[in-house]
């Protein structure tokens, strides 16, 4: 796996992020500010990128640092949210009523659904790049092939996790707050629709992070080279 600058990634997101609240800042200016909701959750879907950069920067130093638990666990309870942020086009259909009038798509209707699409680009990159941290970490450590396996498994998780928050309303922070309400949601959602929706989210997901990691290391045989040297 090739081994990324991290520094000039975040630098990146950072101006991704910057972007896209000024694209939210001259559509709310147009039209109104209905979707100011999605600054949260982009927020939300930046901890965990934050979380792997904290975390591969204690592996970088070769620490054994306990903290690296707790920032793998804040990671899988919270990485679930940069895919949520897709769900949230559902507003442009609960909204058909004031973006389609007399049969006529209203402008707006593009202001709004390029402002949700950027805040979705944003989102997943910062959640497959934490993605991405992780895997290599696992990589150097045991192997690729679990390093894949975590991959499979981080993808399965980030399904179920999008269908508790956007079906059954969950958040994340209700794993602490919440445990009683999180473990009846858990029994609830144990049905044939619910289990199709997060496998074909976990499939969704796995398809672009794999298209990602492929655009990653398309010249990085060498990287890996010399560091199985």
């Amino acid at each position: 796996m090739k081994e990324l600058n991290y520094p000039k990634v975040f630098l990146m997101l950072a101006g991704l992020t910057l972007a896209t609240l000024a694209v939210y800042g001259i559509v709310s200016l147009r039209t109104d500010d209905f979707y100011k909701f999605l600054i949260w959750n982009l927020f939300l879907a930046w901890l965990p990128f934050l979380f792997s950069l904290a975390a591969h920067a204690l592996y970088k130093r070769n620490s054994r640092s306990l903290l690296q638990f707790p920032l793998g666990a804040a990671w899988l309870v919270f990485f679930p949210n940069a895919p949520y942020i897709m769900t949230d086009l559902l507003h442009l259909t609960i909204r058909s009523g004031i973006y389609i009038v007399d049969g006529v798509v209203q402008s707006r209707f593009w202001y709004d659904l390029t402002m949700l699409l950027l805040f979705t680009w944003t989102a997943w990159l910062t959640g497959f790049f934490s993605l991405y941290q992780f895997q290599t970490v696992i990589w150097r450590r045991s192997g690729l092939l679990v390093s894949w396996l975590f991959v499979l498994a981080a993808c399965a998780l980030g399904g179920y996790g999008v269908l508790l928050g956007r079906v059954y309303r969950l958040n994340s922070w209700d794993v602490l707050t919440d445990r009683h309400r999180l473990y009846q949601l858990m029994l609830d959602s144990v049905n044939r629709q619910s289990v199709f929706f997060s496998l074909f989210i976990a499939l969704v997901l796995l398809v672009i992070y794999t298209t990602l990691y492929s655009l990653l290391n398309a010249r990085g045989s060498r990287d890996t080279l010399r560091w199985r040297n």
